[in-house]
């Protein structure tokens, strides 16, 4: 027996998982190191994550946790979010920042706030505009996640909205009249590692004597007589009990005797992909513009949001140099799915020096990831797929855990959250077997 427990996928969901076990256990992990999509990676000294990662949580037990496993490897930062509308930097969330828009703007989006038709949505569209009037809808938040998305609105569910904040209709008002307000308050103030990126939560989660085997692709996963068998096609790990955080659509093609339904469900699951492009400059302009990310709705620009990494930490740029990074989403269905690396850096920078954010001239390094698995779409039949999954897996003793293992829209503190919760269950669990 190599451990009581073996943890498919070594992202911060497995990671997480392992820190609070109490029984042995083993993560196995595709990637030659640790961390999925909280990695982050370097090029001639500009470090960079995969997306803005940030750590904030509404539970105070998370935060308290990050602090101690930090150590002192920390920097404390407030938001400063934007987004790019008709050139102007609007404060985020956009009715918090209604008072910078031109009159007419302002006008049409607190009169439809204010006198909102829109009744009993059934899809994320009429739940857009049901919450936020037609002003702020048509300017912003629709043509926004039309883009992230990729996705037919009304093709999408409300299994996540949660994560959108809503107003106060007193927000809304004084944001009008120019008064200062400030929306989703639980991550206004957040903190950041001061050295190693993101990804040294990852590492500072991990206790020293934790087991993880890295350059392990699992292949083939069957239960035995005496417990689970796991092989990468070269040798064989065995456990009593096994947890799924690499992506189950994944899963489901590795393990053995799945039924052609349950296979079937996986497939039909949506995600879309998540392209990085980092640039890097050979000024400070991009820190002095302090922002810590600029939301841009604009379709006719590729990345939907910019994250400047000399923000979060000083140390993730080279000295008197500064950087930022661009997100895109692609599925089959758009042509920056299939784009050339090469091409779509060169469409980011062109881009950015269109927005004035950089200018090219001054572009010292570029640098591109592609993940495969970015974000789950929540469409129409995410919810029955994601419970057919969920009743087969538990059916076999097996737990699902983290974004792609559970198939949720869940950022990392609520992927810690969850994997305290199951770890004290399997510690009950496993040391009864």
């Amino acid at each position: 027996m190599d451990a009581r427990v073996g943890i498919l996928g070594g992202g911060i969901a497995g990671v997480s998982l392992q820190r609070f076990l109490s029984c042995s256990s083993e993560v196995l992990e595709k990637e030659q190191r640790l961390g999925g999509l909280c990695r982050s990676f370097e090029k001639e000294g500009f470090r960079y994550d995969i997306g803005g990662h940030i750590l904030f949580s509404k539970h105070h037990e998370i935060n308290q946790l990050v602090a101690q496993v930090l150590d002192g490897n920390i920097r404390h930062c407030r938001r400063n979010n934007r987004i790019l509308f008709k050139g102007k930097y609007v404060k985020y969330p956009f009715e918090n920042g209604l008072g910078i828009l031109e009159r007419e703007d302002i006008f049409d989006c607190l009169i439809k706030y204010l006198n909102n038709p829109h009744r009993h949505p059934a899809t994320f569209r009429e739940w857009i505009y049901y919450t936020f009037g037609d002003g702020i809808a048509n300017r912003y938040l629709v043509p926004y996640n039309e883009k992230i998305w990729k996705t037919p609105l009304d093709e999408m569910a409300l299994g996540w909205v949660e994560r959108i904040p809503r107003p106060p209709l007193e927000d809304v008002v004084k944001s009008a009249l120019g008064f200062e307000t400030e929306g989703y308050q639980h991550q206004l103030n957040f903190n950041y590692p001061l050295n190693g990126g993101f990804e040294s939560l990852v590492h500072s989660l991990r206790k020293t004597e934790s087991q993880s085997v890295t350059g392990f692709e699992v292949r083939r996963v069957w239960r035995g007589s005496t417990g689970w068998y796991v092989s990468n096609e070269v040798e064989v790990r065995e456990y009593d009990r096994l947890v799924v955080t690499l992506p189950v659509t994944e899963a489901v093609k590795v393990f053995e005797g799945v039924p052609e339904s349950v296979r079937e469900a996986a497939a039909r699951l949506r995600r879309n992909r998540v392209r990085v492009v980092m640039v890097g400059v050979n000024n400070t302009s991009l820190t002095e513009i302090a922002m810590s990310a600029l939301y841009i709705p604009d379709p006719t620009v590729a990345a939907h949001r910019v994250c400047f990494m000399g923000f979060f930490s000083p140390n993730n740029v080279p000295l008197g140099r500064s950087s930022l990074i661009a997100e895109i989403t692609t599925n089959p269905s758009t042509d920056l799915h299939t784009t050339s690396d090469g091409v779509l850096v060169e469409r980011v920078v062109e881009d950015l020096h269109r927005l004035a954010l950089l200018d090219r001239k001054d572009v010292v390094v570029t640098d591109i990831k592609n993940f495969d698995y970015g974000y789950p779409v929540y469409d129409s039949s995410h919810e029955e797929l994601t419970g057919q999954l969920r009743s087969y897996f538990s059916s076999l003793g097996v737990d699902l855990l983290g974004r792609f293992g559970e198939f949720l829209y869940i950022n990392s503190d609520e992927v810690i959250r969850r994997a305290m919760a199951l770890a004290e269950r399997l510690n009950k669990d496993v040391g009864g077997l």
